[in-house]
């Protein structure tokens, strides 16, 4: 059974593990029902961009492996998911090229229905025009493949033609 806990719980708990993953990162923020400031948290959600690693000669090795020392359920390279010892589940989305942050960021922040839209081809009652599709997170234009940057959220925003829309008050 999902447990539920307050707001200000998860959220400490969703700190903490952000900062053991923050010295590996270029970028990382708590998303979800604690970035939308819902009373009560059933999980956690992070996003994550992972730093370059390098060499002694200064050459890209790949990006920084975003573990944590705990067990898996799952544990794909974009993906990971962890029961924590506090008895709530977390949720780690690593935004690997192609993946976009402002595309990642958005939908993982929700709520399900408004992250549905947001991929969701205006045709079919969504908010993205049907000249787009999002693949690998990041939006690509139908025709040509290209793929489109939304390094954040406002840049994803703009590209649906939506008016900024605070996180508390997505559905």
């Amino acid at each position: 059974m999902k447990i539920r806990m307050p707001l200000e719980e998860a959220e400490r708990i969703a700190l903490k593990y952000a900062e053991m993953l923050a010295p590996k990162c270029e970028r990382i923020e708590i998303a979800g029902s604690i970035r939308r400031r819902k009373p009560m948290v059933g999980d956690i959600e992070i996003v994550a961009k992972p730093l370059m690693s390098t060499d002694l000669f200064g050459f890209s090795t790949g990006h920084q492996d975003l573990t944590l020392p705990l067990p898996t359920s799952k544990n794909g390279q974009r993906y990971k998911q962890y029961l924590l010892p506090e008895g709530v589940m977390l949720d780690l989305f690593i935004v690997l090229p192609p993946a976009q942050w402002g595309v990642i960021f958005a939908i993982r922040t929700g709520g399900a229905e408004f992250s549905r839209k947001l991929v969701t081809a205006k045709r079919y009652g969504g908010y993205l025009p049907s000249a787009y599709v999002v693949r690998d997170g990041a939006v690509h234009r139908v025709d040509t493949g290209e793929m489109i940057l939304t390094p954040e959220e406002i840049d994803f925003f703009n590209l649906c033609e939506l008016d900024w829309i605070k996180p508390e008050e997505r559905n």
